[in-house]
């Protein structure tokens, strides 16, 4: 025990290993915060490039004087390309919609189509001929159209680290440039 008590001073000042210990110590603070990071900067990327892809999908619908329901299914090929480095085929779904007022004035689906991809979802503005729900401040006078375009993604974290899973949902309004757009042609 004296030896041990002797040699004691001597260990107390030894400051070898001392950087390695607080490696240790500090590590796996650092690996949470690069993995949240990752987390978090995947789901900004990806709401952000799941706007520009609603955003795009209306403005494309929206230019023309008429559509065919083939010229919709090329627009809808372009949101694959938006999404991109994330999978749209196998997580997200997107939905075409125009909507009008009716002969009672009130606010109706006039068509709705639906993109290619296994992601179940159901368009929150309506189905084709029924009542449609826009926000409150979104006017749409008689005669009028609106085209919305609604992008929705299940979105996965990698790390599971202070995210859940959800579905995230993007929508674009547009008035239609040159015509109503009320009928998709065959």
């Amino acid at each position: 025990m004296r030896r041990f008590a002797s040699r004691l001073p001597g260990l107390l000042r030894d400051r070898r290993g001392v950087a390695a210990m607080e490696f240790a110590l500090i590590l796996p603070i650092l690996v949470l915060f690069s993995a949240g990071t990752i987390e978090y900067s995947r789901l900004i990327l990806l709401t952000q490039k799941l706007q520009s892809g609603a955003f795009i999908l209306a403005d494309l619908t929206a230019r023309d004087r008429t559509l065919s329901e083939d010229q919709l299914e090329n627009i809808f090929l372009a949101i694959d390309n938006i999404i991109q480095p994330f999978e749209f085929a196998a997580d997200g779904r997107a939905i075409v919609s125009s909507v009008g007022r009716d002969g009672s004035n009130l606010l109706r689906v006039n068509w709705q189509r639906t993109s290619v991809g296994d992601l179940t979802a159901a368009s929150a503005i309506g189905t084709e001929g029924d009542s449609a729900t826009l926000p409150a401040d979104l006017d749409v006078a008689a005669g009028e159209t609106v085209i919305a375009a609604e992008v929705f993604y299940s979105f996965t974290p990698l790390f599971g680290i202070g995210l859940e899973p959800r579905v995230i949902r993007k929508v674009s309004y547009f008035k239609p440039r040159l015509g109503t757009l009320d009928t998709l042609l065959p």
